[in-house]
């Protein structure tokens, strides 16, 4: 293994890090409030809908209004919140993530989002001061390994194969796979469905025979290298834990069915349960 590569690896490791450490990142979600038709009051007092986080905010600063697929936002008298980057106006119709341009709502330390899954919607919550954002130690990989840096065939799927995605909330989402990729470890042949990126690289979500050892137990995510005609770099030494390590309110999509390999993959990120809390 090549000194540059050394090198770039663990920069790339780094910037993982370093994301992952960030104000409103994986780290800082504080909750996963799924919504109900009519009013859903917001505040730090135990008798809301949604409880923030104690001393965060006001004891009653708000609501959201659910009609069908439509929520809008109602604020107490004198609350100093933002939306996006202006101040917040008081029945604004919020925008959901699935629209690809979703309205964040910042009130203090805290953020908030309108997401839907399976058709239904929640508030996600952030809180910059979450304690597993301040006291997160950092991410936890395996040796880079040569080894487990392979060329893959590219399979193409010609039209894209349909394929059921579950998620850890027990949801099923349809997908599209674009490729298989065809690569051998110690004399044996795997393959993995991918999704090709517009950048020409491709995304894997796999699981192998180290998850619940070693490794995050559902799955893990994977970018390649851009292709290069019928073939690409697959560097495990990438290989990255979902969300869904770092916290419980996260919806985190599982392997496609086929992507569970038989071999020990050990390589890329490792799981320590005690980095969540």
């Amino acid at each position: 293994m090549s000194e540059d590569y050394t090198h770039s690896l663990l920069a790339w490791r780094e910037r993982m890090d370093t994301n992952l450490r960030a104000e409103y990142s994986w780290l800082s979600l504080a909750g996963l409030f799924w919504l109900k038709e009519g009013e859903n009051r917001f505040g730090s007092a135990p008798g809301n809908d949604i409880v923030l986080p104690k001393g965060s905010a006001p004891a009653q600063a708000g609501v959201f209004l659910v009609e069908g697929k439509t929520v809008t936002l109602g604020l107490m008298p004198n609350i100093d919140a933002r939306l996006d980057d202006e101040p917040a106006p008081d029945g604004a119709v919020l925008q959901p993530d699935v629209s690809g341009k979703p309205n964040f709502l910042y009130l203090a330390s805290l953020r908030m989002v309108l997401i839907e899954r399976g058709g239904q919607l929640a508030i996600r919550l952030w809180d910059s001061q979450h304690p597993n954002r301040l006291n997160f130690g950092g991410r936890v990989w395996y040796e880079p390994d040569s080894n487990w840096r392979v060329t893959a065939r590219i399979e193409p799927y010609d039209p894209p194969k349909p394929v059921t995605i579950p998620d850890m909330l027990g949801n099923d989402n349809e997908g599209h796979m674009h490729a298989a990729l065809a690569f051998e470890v110690d004399g044996r042949t795997y393959r993995l469905d991918a999704e090709k990126l517009e950048t020409g690289a491709y995304y894997i979500m796999f699981r192998d025979a180290t998850a619940g050892k070693t490794t995050y137990p559902a799955v893990r995510y994977l970018t390649t290298e851009v292709a290069e005609a019928d073939s690409v770099i697959i560097d495990f030494n990438k290989a990255y834990s979902p969300p869904c390590a770092f916290t419980e309110f996260a919806t985190c999509p599982l392997p496609p069915p086929g992507n569970v390999l038989g071999v020990a993959v050990e390589a890329g990120e490792k799981y320590l349960p005690t980095a969540k809390t």
